[in-house]
């Protein structure tokens, strides 16, 4: 009830020092881990700090691996193999990615369901992602959501993140993007604003227009991510985002949260996993027993 309550109050602070001194306390408070010293699939090792310097100043980072194709390709599979819901339309009917209804622009995939695939779980506990993160919150990190969903081409206007906005789930948080799918422009890329994440404006948490962001920020900062499936980014989601309507392609994307906290409105349910996994107790508290 605390949390919850914490999560709408922190959504109503839109003056950036308030917020920065909250944000710096609270890292202190919680401090830094040592990290295993293990080879990332994601990050050069002598990249970490570049990484995470681009991650606090401009508010995204371009990774410098993508994928394995093989890898991309079981996860894939994965997804075929469990179920997608519609958040916003009867969520609780499995929607077919084939042939979803016209209605239905997104299908998002359970956290459960996600955090018992070891490769998703090994991706988001990637050393070298971790390092980053850790740099970046200036605190040890909790991963506090694994998402992944579909975005179908095809619908007739923009609805809820497909519109600008902040995400407000924590004090200080990042999300780490892949892409399981091609995206080029007709399939919604990621679009981000650069340098808005440490921007004093628009900090009143709602959708905005194409235009109000444009006069803001100028339309040289409005940055689209296209890309080959496999490609993967962090990205301070508190800067201002949405995802592209996609046109006529259908885009996967599979995303990790790290942050402070758990996401207040959250519920959370660890899974008991069969396998042995050498995760971080606490980095993984969320997710697994």
């Amino acid at each position: 009830m605390i949390k919850r309550l914490e999560f709408f109050m922190m959504r109503k602070i839109t003056i950036k020092w308030v917020m920065d001194l909250i944000v710096n306390a609270r890292a202190k408070l919680l401090g830094k881990i040592e990290l295993e010293k293990k080879p990332s699939q994601l990050i050069k090792e002598d990249k970490i700090n570049e990484h995470s310097a681009e991650l606090s100043q401009q508010g995204y980072t371009i990774l410098d691996h993508t994928l394995n194709p093989e890898l991309v390709s079981k996860i894939v599979a994965y997804s075929e193999r469990i179920k997608c819901y519609d958040p916003y339309n009867d969520s609780h009917l499995a929607v077919d990615p084939a042939n979803a209804p016209l209605k239905t622009h997104l299908a998002h995939y359970k956290r459960s369901d996600l955090v018992a695939s070891k490769e998703i779980l090994d991706l988001a506990n990637d050393p070298g992602v971790l390092k980053v993160v850790q740099e970046f919150l200036g605190a040890k990190p909790t991963i506090s959501n694994v998402n992944m969903w579909w975005s179908f081409g095809g619908r007739k206007q923009a609805e809820h993140a497909q519109l600008f906005h902040r995400d407000m789930d924590d004090w200080k948080f990042c999300k780490l993007f892949i892409y399981l799918t091609d995206v080029n422009e007709k399939s919604g890329p990621h679009i981000y604003v650069r340098n808005s994440s440490q921007s004093p404006k628009y900090r009143k948490i709602r959708r905005y227009s194409d235009s109000e962001i444009e006069t803001a920020f100028g339309k040289e900062n409005i940055l689209k991510f296209t890309a080959p499936k496999g490609s993967t980014f962090l990205v301070d989601t508190y800067g201002f985002h949405k995802g592209l309507l996609p046109e006529s392609e259908n885009r996967l994307l599979l995303q990790v949260q790290y942050s402070f906290y758990p996401i207040g409105i959250e519920s959370y349910e660890p899974i008991e996993r069969k396998d042995k996994v050498n995760y971080n107790t606490y980095i993984n508290r969320l997710l697994i027993k």
